[in-house]
């Protein structure tokens, strides 16, 4: 219930932050305000990446199987890595990290994942990663 509130709750803000707007013209009437042009940025679809507080984790699917490449720069020792998805259907489901193992500080590792066959690279929705117990927050697309 939480996961489809907070995903109710992100819909919201997305809608309310690209609404268009009006203008006034010099004749009084009304325009459309033209978005603002900024260069795109190419998203592959599979390619998640984490970007935090030294912490920079990429992950890339195909299909349902991975790899995950931790680079710890944070400041301190890791517990192991794990991960869940929610599809783009609401549904989470748990990942698997093979022989997934502490990431001392300063170090770089790279882990086998492993989804359930629901799990695609086309049809996740959001990737959130874990260390032990702790809730890291989601991957972007990159």
């Amino acid at each position: 219930m939480r996961s489809s509130v907070a995903l109710l709750v992100l819909a919201i803000a997305v809608a309310a932050c690209t609404s268009s707007k009006s203008t006034p013209t010099p004749s009084g009437a009304t325009s459309s305000t033209p978005p603002t042009s900024s260069a795109s940025v190419p998203i592959t679809p599979g390619k998640f990446q984490y970007v935090n507080a030294g912490l920079d984790v990429m992950l890339e699917l195909k299909t349902n199987i991975g790899t995950m490449v931790v680079d710890n720069g944070s400041g301190h020792d890791l517990a192991k890595p794990d991960l869940y998805v929610f599809l783009a259907t609401g549904k989470r489901v748990d990942g698997k990290v093979t022989d997934a193992a502490p990431i001392a500080e300063g170090a770089k590792q790279t882990f086998h994942v492993e989804f359930p066959p629901e799990v695609t690279d086309k049809t996740v929705g959001l990737v959130i990663l874990l260390f032990g117990s702790d809730n890291y927050g989601a991957f972007a697309p990159a």
